[in-house]
């Protein structure tokens, strides 16, 4: 696919009116002040683990506040089945949690609101740039950088995947028991409190590290644990890996961030600041299955845009999961990427076009019709 030059868009771009549309994807505020107005029942909250915000960007606008997206469980992989953002990846009182005196608050959820709210501009810079699929100013200004690298964090923490992983790890001898009233919201504190505990720590982790933003040839999926840590997604000790790692974040069906790991900086100078890179067909389709094998029960893709038809998971082994007696060696990624030169971007029309995919689609036909 072709790229093109941003010299032209580096010196900035007329003011342009606003898109309402636009404001309403990246707009979720209004689920806290609906809450809080309506003196919600503490633990019957639909508690959205992977944000509403961060699936429309995987979904297909289909009018005024219409998104929907394709969504497919881990136990019936071959059968998508069509979800809106409001009604997938959300769980009844995930982020409930009581305070020492055994009250119930949902004060985390409230944290989330604010992070998704205040990074929603950063995400609208890299997505919506009218230069190009990749946009022109990066890296992001400041201000912007350190609202997404809070969001980054925080969808490292609070996945259904990290507190299963906790809560497998919590000795016998902490595991208190409460009043029947409230022990299904006590349940929760323990993740409730990594999160708060990690939180600062991993968002200054992220915000340190180079960035590169990217364009991907094949059509990405995310997941209910959208932020990968290759070699690392289940490390005791999140920080740590988040240092060393390999960082993975699909975007949208074709935009990604990544965080490449020091061992990569070492071999590379160009990845020791942030940078620019366009995936190969055959990297996304890996990167497709390190997707899936980090997935806890749902992946989730765009319906016009289905990685499923050039890439089906291979017969090995997922990353290992012991809080569901599957244990096994974790299986292990290495890769290799090139950077665009700087100012170089790809053309906007690459994110709905696929010439890829109909090549790839008419070399099959043309196999099964001399295989007949």
């Amino acid at each position: 696919m072709m790229t093109e030059d941003l010299r032209s868009a580096v010196d900035g771009r007329p003011d342009e009116p606003v898109d309402w549309e636009s404001e309403r994807r990246w707009n979720d505020r209004s689920r806290g002040k609906k809450a809080a107005a309506g003196g919600a029942v503490p633990g019957q909250t639909r508690d959205h683990t992977v944000p509403q915000m961060y699936l429309r960007g995987f979904a297909q606008h289909q009018g005024r506040r219409q998104y929907m997206l394709a969504v497919r469980r881990l136990t019936d992989l071959m059968n998508p089945f069509p979800a809106t953002p409001p009604n997938v990846l959300a769980i009844k009182g995930f982020y409930w949690g009581t305070t020492r005196d055994g009250e119930p608050h949902h004060a985390l959820e409230e944290v989330f609101i604010q992070i998704e709210g205040d990074a929603a501009p950063g995400f609208r810079m890299i997505l919506e740039a009218p230069e190009g699929a990749l946009p022109a100013q990066w890296p992001l200004p400041e201000k912007a950088r350190i609202r997404l690298a809070w969001w980054v964090a925080a969808q490292i923490l609070r996945t259904t995947r990290q507190r299963k992983r906790l809560t497998h790890t919590i000795p016998a001898s902490e595991k208190l028991d409460a009043p029947v009233d409230v022990a299904r919201l006590a349940a929760n504190n323990h993740h409730l409190q990594y999160i708060v505990e990690q939180l600062a720590g991993l968002a200054f982790v992220i915000y340190s590290r180079p960035w590169g933003v990217g364009f991907s040839d094949v059509c990405l999926m995310t997941s209910d644990v959208p932020v990968m840590l290759f070699n690392g997604q289940d490390a005791n000790d999140q920080l740590g890996a988040s240092t060393v790692c390999d960082i993975f974040l699909p975007l949208d069906s074709h935009r990604f961030l990544l965080l490449p790991s020091p061992a990569k900086q070492s071999e590379d100078r160009r990845k020791r600041s942030d940078h620019r890179l366009k995936m190969s067909g055959g990297l996304g389709l890996a990167f497709n299955q390190i997707i899936y094998d980090a997935a806890d029960a749902y992946l989730v893709h765009h319906p016009q845009h289905d990685p499923f038809k050039l890439w089906q998971p291979h017969d090995g082994p997922r990353l290992p999961r012991p809080w569901d007696a599957i244990d096994h060696p974790a299986p292990s990624y290495a890769f290799s990427y090139g950077t665009l030169p700087e100012l170089a971007t790809v053309e906007r029309r690459w994110l709905t076009e696929h010439p890829h995919l109909q090549r790839a689609l008419a070399r099959q036909a043309t196999t099964k019709s001399d295989a007949r």
